[in-house]
């Protein structure tokens, strides 16, 4: 296995793809332009499902590579932040246009686990912990993450997490509603891809629809704009080949054949 920082992306079948941060030689730690890569995929995409995973072993993602963290203070106002390149990839990956699912094994630390929170949707192993060690390193987290973490996690255990550096378990994470699901960890790759399929088999238009509902209430919208385009795509729903389809299907007991139109 190559020990080269990169992201891979492998195509699963049409409309599937897997992203794998692969560094092993950094525990999986992301760089700048492992970075830099998922956001231009991300901007990328048009209605695909992808599966977000990291290369086996006991660390899905050891955070910001450290090494790639200048020192010092930043000298001009206008100067990027360090981890600016975090905090563009983690808002490209909320805005995407595809549904983003996680599939989460072993310690996710950090901007890891900012990663998986920008998500849709995701799916861990047991004993998987999540750590965000901010308060230990000296570093301020950036206010977009700081939201997310407490969106997706929770308010008590996103205080956890950036107040007291503590681990929080998968277990603990479900509860609180940040996973859809637990899986042994020899069943975590396929349950991840059964998930993915079924996503696949909805109907297009009204997979694109809820997931931007969905993503405006997760800001604590819906503005007004978000809510006229969500009644308009209602109504294009009712007129289309798809809302056919489905109605025959439903009638004849048979799985639908949905085309996007």
């Amino acid at each position: 296995m190559s020990d080269e920082a990169r992201v891979l992306e492998a195509e699963l079948a049409p409309g599937l793809l897997r992203w794998t941060i692969s560094h092993p030689r950094k525990r999986n730690a992301l760089t700048p332009a492992m970075l830099a890569t998922l956001e231009a995929r991300a901007r990328a995409l048009r209605g695909e499902v992808v599966l977000l995973d990291a290369t086996p072993g006991p660390c899905f993602c050891a955070g910001y590579d450290l090494d790639a963290l200048p020192e010092g203070q930043l000298d001009a106002p206008a100067a990027s932040a360090p981890d600016a390149p975090l905090i563009t990839a983690s808002a490209a990956l909320q805005t995407c246009d595809a549904l983003l699912i996680a599939v989460v094994h072993g310690e996710v630390f950090g901007a890891g686990v900012e990663l998986i929170a920008a998500c849709d949707l995701r799916l861990a192993a047991h004993g998987v912990r999540f750590t965000v060690p901010a308060a230990r390193l000296g570093v301020v987290y950036h206010a977009a993450g700081v939201v997310l973490l407490r969106r997706v996690f929770g308010p008590a255990l996103a205080r956890r997490m950036l107040l007291a550096a503590e681990p929080i378990g998968a277990e603990e994470a479900h509860r609180a509603g940040a996973l859809a699901s637990l899986h042994p960890a020899d069943a975590l790759a396929r349950a991840g891809e059964e998930f993915a399929a079924r996503l696949r088999q909805g109907a297009p238009h009204s997979l694109r629809a809820h997931r931007e509902l969905l993503r405006a209430l997760d800001r604590g919208g819906p503005t007004g704009e978000e809510l006229a385009a969500h009644e308009q795509a209602r109504r294009v729903a009712y007129t289309s080949e798809d809302f056919r389809e489905g109605r025959a299907a439903a009638r004849e007991r048979r799985s639908p054949r949905f085309r996007g139109g």
